[in-house]
């Protein structure tokens, strides 16, 4: 690695989306800075690049992709979905990755097997302590740019059972009884996972609350969940989105065939009577239980899991008893089970390496968005965003325009940035109490988004757009990160999407728009008043 010593340096930790998106923009954007990319492994495919056989992606091609790098349309194929088309398989998603380095040449910028194991603030610059195949190196860097993901580890936990917290690279565990703790997407995909019929594993679901399952593919239309999910639907104020959402979710789960019916719609599951029975009995069950708890705002997407549960293949249990991990309440909390398992899966969430890394300098609850330093105006985040619905390689692409942007003096970082940070992090820890902001932002994507488009110019507002036909379909088509004004809009592109939403479902949000508009204005002004105070 040659350094010119004339120029400033510019490091990004991580080659997965975040990274390799961060470091597109900047080669682009800041040709007057040395751009360096760590990696310490040798792939440059992402968390997500090498996965198991059967993976199937919660989140669509489409809205997944990045809009610097458009690959797929908003079609949806009749006859082949069954087989998850439209969503990313098995390695698909690491090939877009390597697609995606290759087409814009960054492969000479991304220094694999690098370990990044210290980063020091020294000087004025940002000391990087880096283990390459056995040697010890040192580098500084004005910039620094943190994209090494949320999912680097499982949080584990204290038990006398024997843990996994993955099974990659593992064999095949056969024949044991297993408890996976947790409602998360990870935890469902994984208990699914152990509980193929070939393993015979008798398989657990230890959850403390309920699941708001979201189906891949709607009962409307018969279309994947995310084409039905657009501008104008998260335009409506979260409260009123969710006191009504979770109406419709308990309509849609008990009457799935009169949906399916009157939108004409095929079902993608394949089930008897008394499967689907046993489906819809949990899957009612699960949502009821989930209100108002976490898993009720973070919706799972994994609904092949419930499959499962109905064919006895998994058992949803409560949470344990003691910490011996042997004794559980069943999930009714009425009874108490003796399980012994022979393993515990514990998928509670993930542990970011930043901690350590920065002997405990460096926290994600102290940058402002989720992105941008309140201390350190050369110190930023990428991919630290967990959204409740939605996707984090798309978030990171627009979290990487806004640094780039303003390292390179486009954007101007907020005057009063502490300020509007402790407002912010007030807002976070009263809306998600439980989630433990020092190793994540959460966010709702589309307002979090807009959020940093505003930021940026880029919103697609109807002035930006200088056209209402098109604006119209930005508001209706799915949502896609790609619908932002900047570099890289395609309005011919947008023009050829579809718009599945029905004409009465959008007549029936114009309608609730009329209540909307007066209670936005009025929280808006009562947390104008709190900002103030």
């Amino acid at each position: 690695m040659e350094t010119n010593k004339t120029r400033k340096r510019l490091a990004i930790i991580g080659a997965g989306s975040g990274g390799l998106v961060t470091l597109k923009l900047a080669l682009e954007q800041l040709p007057n800075l040395e751009v360096c990319c760590f990696e310490k492994t040798s792939s440059t495919q992402g968390a997500w690049g090498k996965t198991y056989k059967g993976f199937v992606s919660t989140s669509t091609k489409y809205t997944t992709q990045f809009s610097c790098h458009r690959k797929f349309d908003s079609g949806v194929r009749d006859g082949v979905n069954e087989e998850y088309n439209e969503f990313f398989r098995d390695n698909e998603y690491g090939d877009y990755l390597q697609s995606f380095v290759e087409e814009k040449n960054l492969g000479d910028f991304i220094y694999k097997n690098h370990d990044i194991q210290k980063v020091a603030r020294k000087a004025g610059k940002w000391e990087l302590s880096m283990l390459c195949d056995g040697e010890k190196k040192v580098q500084f860097f004005d910039y620094l740019v943190i994209s090494t993901g949320l999912a680097e580890k499982p949080k584990a936990i204290q038990s006398p059972v024997k843990t996994l917290l993955s099974l990659n690279g593992k064999e095949q565990i056969r024949g044991k009884k297993i408890v996976v703790i947790g409602g998360g997407e990870s935890a469902t995909d994984i208990a699914n996972r152990l509980a193929s019929p070939e393993l015979e594993n008798q398989i657990y679901l230890s959850l403390k609350t309920g699941i708001r399952v979201s189906p891949r593919y709607h009962p409307i239309r018969g279309v994947p969940s995310d084409f039905l999910r657009n501008r104008f639907l998260i335009s409506i104020h979260e409260d009123i989105r969710n006191a009504v959402g979770q109406k419709f979710v308990e309509a849609r789960i008990k009457h799935q065939e009169k949906f399916e019916r009157f939108f004409r719609s095929k079902s993608k599951m394949k089930e008897d009577g008394s499967l689907a029975d046993k489906r819809k009995y949990w899957d009612t069950k699960l949502t009821k239980r989930a209100k108002g708890h976490l898993f009720n705002m973070f919706h799972n997407k994994s609904d092949a899991f419930l499959g499962a549960v109905a064919e006895g293949r998994i058992q949803i249990i409560g949470k344990n008893i003691d910490d011996s991990y042997d004794n559980y309440f069943d999930f009714d909390n009425e009874e108490e089970i003796e399980i012994c398992p022979d393993f515990l899966v514990p998928m509670i969430g993930y542990e970011s390496h930043i901690l350590e890394m920065s002997e405990g300098s460096i926290r994600v609850k102290d940058f402002f968005l989720g992105c941008q330093h309140v201390d350190h105006d050369s110190l930023f985040l990428v991919g630290f965003a967990r959204p409740i619905i939605g996707n984090i390689p798309t978030i990171s692409e627009m979290q990487a325009r806004y640094i780039v942007g303003t390292i390179g003096g486009q954007y101007q970082r907020p005057s009063k940035i502490n300020e509007e940070h402790a407002f912010d992090q007030n807002l976070l820890t009263r809306r998600y109490p439980k989630l433990n902001t020092d190793q994540m932002y959460p966010v709702d994507m589309v307002p979090y988004c807009n959020r940093l488009a505003k930021k940026m110019g880029t919103y697609p507002s109807l002035k930006k757009l200088k056209s209402l036909r098109r604006w119209i379909k930005v508001s209706l088509s799915p949502f896609s990160t790609m619908h932002y004004a900047d570099e890289d809009f395609d309005g011919d592109y947008i023009d050829d999407q579809r718009v599945y939403s029905p004409l009465i479902i959008t007549a029936l949000l114009v309608l609730i728009k009329f209540f909307d508009i007066p209670y936005t204005k009025i929280k808006n002004i009562a947390a104008s008043g709190i900002k103030n105070h």
